[in-house]
């Protein structure tokens, strides 16, 4: 029996500019409990402790070589409630950059970590901006943020595999999309 080993994640960081950072950052201070351990990002692989770091790493690597950067706009926020945990959750969805996203979370997926896919989780390329156990509240912020407009675009340039230590994402590598 193989031995468990951290929890790895990979991200991929905003590269957004000034007025984008501070309104995402902005409402992740007043909703998002998480603000402290990981700054904004899309989730690409969700803790995995099955694979051995230097393969995980390897992987990863190899993946982001032969990836592109992508661009990407949010215009929307989006209630996602119901999941493992029952609570509620705000998402920034992009509209332009969507696929490219979904296509390098799915090739991340192959593989050493072909066989931790959660199937029965849909994967939804997003940034979290809030969560919360209200339901309601979490449904009046995304109408409030919809009626004011969003408008937040950037550019993904490097995946960041992490584990979760004192609290906070600690970057363990970074690697460029496209040999950057």
């Amino acid at each position: 029996m193989d031995t468990p080993h951290t929890p790895l994640y990979t991200v991929a960081y905003l590269g957004v500019d000034a007025s984008a950072q501070a309104f995402i950052d902005g409402v992740r201070r007043q909703h998002d409990p998480q603000v402290d351990l990981v700054a904004p990002h899309f989730t690409l692989v969700f803790g995995c402790s099955a694979v051995p770091e230097a393969a995980y790493l390897a992987h990863v690597a190899a993946i982001a070589r032969h990836a592109q950067p992508i661009r990407f706009h949010c215009r929307h926020a989006m209630l996602h409630a119901g999941g493992p945990d029952a609570g509620a959750y705000v998402f920034l969805v992009p509209d332009e950059g969507n696929s490219a996203i979904a296509r390098l979370h799915d090739k991340l997926y192959t593989g050493v970590l072909a066989p931790h896919l959660r199937l029965e989780i849909p994967y939804i390329p997003h940034i979290t901006i809030a969560s919360t156990s209200d339901i309601a509240a979490a449904k009046a912020l995304c109408d409030g943020l919809n009626q004011a407009g969003v408008d937040n675009a950037g550019q993904l340039q490097s995946l960041t595999v992490g584990a979760v230590r004192d609290g906070r994402l600690q970057a363990i590598a970074q690697h460029p999309l496209g040999g950057l």
